[in-house]
């Protein structure tokens, strides 16, 4: 009995919630062209079982491959960054705990 009391009132009441709402904006008249909508990764794999048992350490050299910056400079220049300036490149540790 409750819930059909309940649904009747928000039959009832729906058409008053619905006269308070804004109309929704238009969209433009030429749709952005350089945007491309979001599709699925067809070459999607699951992820990949742990090699080990046991927590691992390792050293490893931690390098953003960031987009090429150097299409805006002069012919034959290049854009560095700070790191890409540095004689020796810092290594990272990476430390594995496999979850079970």
């Amino acid at each position: 009995m409750t819930r059909m009391l309940w649904l009747c009132v928000m039959i009832i009441a729906s058409p008053a919630f619905a006269e308070d709402l804004p109309e929704p904006p238009l969209p433009p008249g030429n749709p952005p062209v350089a945007e491309a909508a979001p599709t699925p990764d067809i070459d999607a794999r699951a992820p990949a079982a742990p090699a080990a048992d046991r927590p691992s350490v390792d050293v490893r050299l931690y390098r953003s491959n960031a987009p090429d910056p150097s299409l805006g400079f002069a012919p034959g220049s290049r854009f560095q960054t700070a790191e890409d300036r540095k004689p020796i490149q810092t290594p990272g540790i990476s430390v594995t705990f496999p979850l079970q």
